[in-house]
């Protein structure tokens, strides 16, 4: 009966598959594979045959999805800092959709496993979170790469300054030794530079980014727009920049031994499974020569 329940729900969930695909706009296989390969082509980025249908299910449910006007414009900026072309209602509808699917699942282990259910809608749940919260993680692991490299711009544009005062100019030099995330905002700001007000560019560059030591930075830069000397600022800055890179740096350092200290127990507990197993196989052996 298992067997002949699971055969059932399988032809069930192909005939309301191509149900769907009857009366909704959802792409064939082929056609689907078409324009993977046509995206493959132009150099964009490699997507799955399943990224596609979870775009097109969410751009279909995601009117239905109204957000706050906060969490609207927070999800916005980071899905445009990550180059994602999802509006924040698509991009919710995504994480309900890919965490739906897994928890459907759970349906038919009642049948089949019941144990299942649980461990499914578990599943479902750290989907959801994974996937609402990747961009999130992405724009954080971002910032933190750019950060890294503040101190050392900050820096540069100190030196500069003791011969040059073109803003413009510092920051089109120091493009050609930035990191590549680093290196796509300055390409952003000089054009945003080039082609309105210098302060504006700035001050969005500084939006963009969200970190309080590039608002340092961006404020000295202002400050030398208006016209003021800030070489001994630039000065003040950099050496606090160290210090905070010097205490970021003990504290990776004290983490070190806390991880090193939980993988030699993780190599004593296997050690010692070992030792056990090679026991136990030896007292088993001794008692069956014992007994025989």
């Amino acid at each position: 009966m298992t067997l002949l329940a699971l055969i059932a729900i399988i032809f069930f969930g192909f005939a309301v598959y191509n149900l769907t695909c009857a009366f909704v706009d959802v792409p064939t296989r082929r056609t689907s594979r078409m324009m993977m390969l046509s995206r493959k082509q132009q150099g964009t980025k490699k997507e799955s045959l399943l990224d596609v249908y979870i775009t097109k299910i969410s751009t279909l449910i995601a009117p239905f999805f109204h957000l706050d006007a906060l969490k609207r414009n927070k999800l916005q900026t980071a899905l445009n800092i990550a180059g994602m072309a999802f509006t924040p209602e698509t991009y919710t509808a995504r994480a309900w959709v890919t965490a739906g699917g897994v928890g459907l699942c759970a349906i038919p282990m009642t049948f089949i496993m019941p144990l299942f259910v649980f461990i499914m809608l578990g599943l479902a749940v750290a989907l959801w979170f994974s996937t609402y919260y990747a961009v999130f993680d992405y724009v954080k692991k971002r910032r933190k790469l750019i950060e890294t490299e503040i101190p050392r711009f900050a820096l540069t544009v100190g030196q500069n300054l003791e011969n040059d005062r073109d803003v413009l100019k510092i920051l089109t030099s120091y493009r050609r030794v930035a990191g590549k995330d680093f290196g796509a905002e300055l390409d952003q700001t000089i054009a945003d530079m080039k082609t309105g007000n210098y302060e504006n560019a700035l001050i969005r560059f500084e939006t963009r980014i969200g970190s309080p030591m590039l608002s340092d930075v961006v404020r000295g830069l202002i400050g030398v727009l208006r016209g003021d000397d800030q070489r001994m600022y630039f000065k003040m800055i950099c050496f606090d920049m160290r210090q905070i890179e010097q205490n970021n740096l003990k504290k990776e350092a004290a983490k070190r031994p806390k991880k090193i200290q939980r993988y030699s127990m993780m190599m004593l507990i296997c050690i010692m499974i070992i030792y056990l197993v090679v026991l136990c196989t030896e007292v088993m052996g001794s008692l069956g020569a014992f007994f025989g």
